[in-house]
Order: C-alpha cells, then sequence, then structure tokens
C-alpha cells in the first residue's frame, strides 16, 4: 500500500504536539519551569478536581487509542494476492499465480545483467501486481549492459501482460563487499 504524501509530516507535527503537550503538563504538575505561578489556572484546577473530569479523560484517552490504532493497521504493508486475472468472459477466467514468475524474472535478470544476486518483493499496484527486483552490480559491470538487460526483462514481461496486470521495477544496488561475493560470473 502506497502512504499518501501527507502521512509522514502529518506524523512529525502530531508527534511534536503531543511531546509539547507531555511537557506542559508534567511542567504543570511539578511546575519546573515557574511559569503556572503567574497564570491563574483556578478555573483549570476545578474542572480538573471535577468529578466528570476522569471519565471524560478516559473516553478521550480511549477514542484517540482507537484512531491511533487504526491509523498504524491501515498503513501496514499489504501481501499481494498471488493471482492475477489473464482473461475472464462470462462465467471462465482464467487465473495465472504471480508467485511462480518471480523466481524465473529473478533468474532471466541474474542470466542477462552482470549481477551478483538479485532478490525480489510482490506489492499491489493500481489493480495490478508489481515486482520489484533488487541486485547488486557486479563491480566490472558497464552502464550499458545493465539498462539493455533491465529494458529487455521489462519490455518481455510488458508484452506477456499488455493491460499491465503485472509490473516490473528493476533497482540496481552498489556492489556488495569483496568477501561477500559468490564467486564471479563471466558474462
Amino acid at each position: 500500500m502506497t502512504t499518501p504524501k501527507a502521512d509522514r509530516p502529518a506524523t512529525a507535527v502530531i508527534g511534536l504536539l503531543l511531546l509539547a503537550a507531555g511537557a506542559a503538563v508534567v511542567d504543570w504538575r511539578w511546575d519546573l519551569a515557574g511559569m503556572w505561578t503567574r497564570l491563574d489556572t483556578g478555573e483549570v484546577d476545578a474542572a480538573v478536581d471535577a468529578g466528570w473530569f476522569p471519565w471524560v479523560a478516559l473516553a478521550a484517552a480511549v477514542a484517540l487509542s482507537a484512531f491511533a490504532l487504526w491509523w498504524l493497521l491501515a498503513r501496514l504493508p499489504r501481501r499481494a494476492d498471488g493471482r492475477v486475472a489473464l482473461a475472464s468472459s462470462g462465467s471462465d477466467r482464467i487465473d495465472l499465480d504471480a508467485r511462480s514468475i518471480v523466481p524465473r524474472l529473478r533468474d532471466d535478470l541474474e542470466r542477462s545483467a552482470p549481477v551478483d544476486r538479485v532478490t525480489s518483493r510482490r506489492s499491489e499496484l493500481r489493480g495490478g501486481q508489481l515486482v520489484q527486483l533488487r541486485a547488486n552490480v557486479d563491480p566490472r559491470a558497464d552502464a550499458a549492459s545493465l539498462v539493455n538487460a533491465a529494458g529487455s526483462l521489462t519490455e518481455a514481461v510488458r508484452t506477456a501482460f499488455p493491460d499491465g496486470e503485472i509490473t516490473v521495477r528493476v533497482l540496481v544496488d552498489e556492489p556488495r563487499r569483496e568477501r561477500a561475493r559468490r564467486t564471479p560470473r563471466v558474462h
């Protein structure tokens, strides 16, 4: 699931406001800064001492906790369903298990590109699935061979799934450290 661009700034602002409110409550309780003695807090003290205040505070805490839990759960990444509809007419439908193509795409990229290691991840993307291949580039690789291999793989998937049911994204990382690399491949 993609999160809206406002999630991170909104979370930061809400977090800062909660920290400031917590600091104000702690300062109000123990008067660390000495500013509460200069303010007239008689009405606030009367409201806090009222019999209804603990119940209202509890209800507000429960409501805010439920909202926070909903916020977090709504933004958890969801596993993509493995099936992609290839064709359907009336009551007949042909589904493809997208999980079966991912190892093949990894193998194709490892064979055609100068990379050491390829990992993959599937996620939902606008009614289809995104297969993200992440590879560590071989230190002796040239950019043209990487671009050609990624382009041919992307074009093969686009040809096989013209409606965009499956999309491939190839990400290339820096070479792995020398001792972590496998035996070099000859390309």
